[in-house]
């Protein structure tokens, strides 16, 4: 804890260890397991949705021997399935706010700092966008690689997983890797994106209010 002295008073700044900050919010959300679990089935689905797309067009691409475009309907059906996941994700942690209202009033009696509360939020959110995105891109490897084994070679579809990703071609590494690296990235960006407004919110709470407050 650093002090200041102001006059003969001294006033200390409560630290937060990011360590101690990540067990907070992982027992959080074990203590909401079933809310976290909905929300990321959410991502969960959108993910696995544009790696399913991706990877189809990766196979039709090496089998055939020319480039594969994805068709405009597909792009517009992905952005509207993870414009609604980014929703669904916005509005279970606004419930997931006024839950929590006591909660985040008597920390705040205790000290918490408005930065301590996003930061509690947006750790939460980080968490189950990386595992929503890690099962979204397992969910839609299963869904392109059963696809591929269904209208095309073995060959193929070995090709199509070990070559670059079409739209990635200059990272030089396999389409396996590149879309999971992808899914985790865009799943965690998306889940914080979402999670912005009501950790904002949820730091600004007036823990007198908070403390009155009837779920």
């Amino acid at each position: 804890m650093s002090k200041e002295k102001i006059g003969t008073w001294e006033i200390g700044e409560i630290k937060l260890p990011f360590s101690e900050a990540f067990k907070i919010s992982l027992e959080n959300i074990r203590k909401r397991f079933v809310r976290a679990a909905i929300t990321t089935a959410s991502i969960v689905l959108g993910i696995a949705f544009m790696v399913s797309i991706l990877l189809m067009a990766q196979i039709q691409q090496v089998a055939r021997g020319t480039p594969e475009t994805i068709k405009a309907y597909q792009y517009w059906l992905l952005f509207i399935s993870l414009l609604v996941s980014g929703v669904g994700i916005t509005n279970s942690m606004l419930i997931a706010v006024a839950e929590r209202y006591k909660e985040i009033g008597t920390m705040k009696c205790l000290g918490a700092l408005d930065r301590h509360v996003l930061t509690f939020f947006l750790l939460e959110s980080m968490i189950i966008g990386s595992v929503g995105g890690i099962m979204g891109y397992v969910i839609g490897l299963i869904a392109g690689v059963v696809y591929g084994y269904t209208q095309f070679r073995p060959e193929d579809l070995i090709g199509a997983l070990t070559s670059p990703l079409g739209t990635f071609a200059s990272l030089t590494i396999p389409a396996a890797v590149t879309l999971f690296l992808l899914s985790v990235v865009l799943a965690v960006v998306l889940t914080m994106a979402a999670s912005l407004y009501p950790a904002y919110y949820a730091a600004k709470l007036n823990p007198a209010e908070a403390l009155r407050y009837e779920v």
